[in-house]
């Protein structure tokens, strides 16, 4: 793949590809703050036990959600988990269950939690233990988001057995009817045969109705469930030519939206948006060259210019479609990711470049990035824009929901390590994008959930239930800009940075990661073939 200032004939080729891969999207579970899984990654402190923790709901409400906890260094004594709704907090709650240790995999504790309400959850891990009792709040939203069919072998059994159940409660009624009131050993007359045969007629008409009207009560709670099911947030993009450069408009068109019933919110990291351009574009190189891959990628931070509307400018990016993701965060600590394709024309304005008008200006921020690259594969450098590289490693062959460590190492040209500065209060950020555009998800170096969710969630357990006005919310932007002192990740550093995931499904992805080096924010591309569960089971 190859991206270059003619792509008429590539655009003509792909735009159907791409087409399909933006259907497959919208028709993809695009629910959380992760398009096409739920699934929570976590990384920090329980007491003095650092803990990695993963849940992985499942897509329905109620339900079982598998809960684990791996212990990084030391043994605890105890660990509990106690998951608590967004709007009632821990008084509310059932009490804390107990994990078990996991045989055969030291340090995992495990422990599959009943779910009854779809909403966001603080999942509280507390660690107990010579080292140094803790807790860690990590957030979790559970959405019901598809329906589970049931295996062809388990209907053939229920078949079987209700029709051997009818069978008998016929049975039993004739016998009833037929020789309830003779005397031991007496031969029952023909009308008492009659009376048999008409008692199981009319018990037959009777389990008839009893199973229609059960289909139809059946029938009523699926659609019900259907209507709560999570679906995505309607949106529409538009392009429009600005001064010399290209305006992207994302307005949020959904009910739900337009009509308030969802909460405010809240700046993850200082933005209210955090928006994604991904094209996958194809070439063929000529010559005796290989074929090579290149992709483009665009991390922007739309303003906000209307209660429903968003906008940026266009950065450097080559035409053709693209995959848009724009990520939000409420005041629930809810998230949610909006997805749409879209073509981009020609002439794009280049990220960081003086454009002619103000209002141009001001719709590009200082923390968008935009590059076009070709991936390397998962443990090779790769070279950055301003010179240098960054190797991306695994600790572990990823796997179907194995948990792990992508550790990224940012060299300079001359060979030294390279000293990172905070890029929006983080030490670096990653997005996670599996080829077939089915799933798409942007990480930090605690993991897949939000600080700021977590932070949020914390201040409601502490007894604040009121909405952030708009001086609060100023405030709560400020506080997201300059990051926190307590963490480390907010701190320039010249050591690697460190990504805990679990590739939620086997199949070929492409992961970006980004750092900021004196002052740019600079761009790696890598590709990551995941494999199928370690003997037939996640880890």
């Amino acid at each position: 793949m190859r991206f270059d200032a003619d792509v008429t004939t590539h655009a003509a080729r792909w735009g159907a590809r791409l087409t399909a891969l933006g259907g497959a999207l919208l028709a993809s579970v695009l629910l959380t703050a992760h398009v096409g899984t739920n699934q929570v990654v976590f990384e920090g402190r329980a007491g003095g036990y650092p803990v990695r923790v993963m849940i992985d709901p499942p897509g329905v409400v109620p339900a079982q959600v598998p809960i684990r906890v791996r212990v990084l260094e030391g043994t605890p004594t105890r660990i509990t988990v106690q998951a608590a709704s967004w709007n009632r907090g821990t008084k509310g709650a059932p009490p804390p269950e107990a994990l078990a240790p996991v045989v055969g995999e030291p340090g995992l504790y495990a422990l599959d939690l009943w779910i009854m309400v779809a909403t966001s959850y603080a999942v509280y891990i507390r660690v107990d233990g010579p080292a140094g009792d803790g807790t860690l709040l990590v957030p979790m939203q559970a959405s019901a988001t598809r329906i589970l069919g049931m295996k062809q072998g388990m209907g053939i059994v229920l078949a079987a057995l209700g029709t051997l159940l009818v069978a008998g409660m016929l049975t039993i009624i004739g016998a009833a009817r037929r020789e309830g009131t003779l005397v031991p050993g007496a031969t029952p007359d023909l009308a008492r045969i009659r009376g048999g045969r008409i008692a199981m007629a009319s018990g037959a008409a009777l389990l008839a109705l009893a199973v229609v009207g059960g289909a139809k009560w059946w029938d009523v709670e699926e659609r019900a469930y259907k209507q709560r099911m999570a679906r995505p947030l309607a949106i529409t993009t538009s392009l429009r030519a600005l001064d010399d450069s290209q305006r992207l408009t994302l307005a949020i068109t959904d009910s739900l939206w337009i009509a308030r019933r969802l909460p405010p919110l809240l700046p993850d990291h200082g933005k209210l948006m955090h928006l994604f351009l991904v094209g996958l574009e194809p070439s063929v190189s000529t010559g005796a060259a290989a074929a090579t891959s290149e992709v483009a990628i665009a991390h922007v931070h739309p303003q906000r210019v209307h209660p429903d509307s968003f906008s940026t400018v266009v950065p450097s990016l080559p035409a053709g479609r693209y995959l848009l993701f724009a990520d939000l965060l409420f005041q629930s600590g809810a998230q949610r990711t909006l997805v749409d394709t879209i073509d981009l024309p020609t002439a794009p304005v280049v990220v960081g470049d003086r454009v002619p008008a103000s209002s141009s200006q001001r719709l590009i921020d200082p923390d968008d990035a935009a590059r076009v690259m070709a991936p390397v594969a998962l443990g090779t450098a790769a070279s950055l824009a301003g010179g240098g590289t960054l190797t991306l490693r695994a600790d572990v062959t990823p796997a179907v929901k194995r948990d792990l460590r992508l550790t990224a190492t940012v060299v300079n040209a001359d060979g030294t390590t390279a000293t990172l500065e905070p890029y929006m209060g983080m030490q670096g950020h990653a997005m996670v994008l599996r080829r077939d555009g089915s799933l798409f998800m942007h990480l930090h170096p605690m993991g897949t959930a939000s600080m700021t969710a977590q932070a949020q969630l914390a201040r409601r357990e502490r007894g604040d239930t009121a909405m952030l006005d708009s001086a609060a919310m100023a405030a709560a932007i400020a506080a997201s800009e300059q990051g926190s002192g307590d963490h480390a990740m907010h701190m320039g550093s010249s050591g690697p940075v460190a990504f805990p995931f679990a590739f939620p499904s086997a199949g070929d992805y492409v992961v970006f990661v980004q750092v900021k080096r004196a002052g740019v924010v600079e761009t790696a591309a890598f590709t990551v073939q995941v494999s199928a569960p370690v003997n037939g089971k996640a880890r």
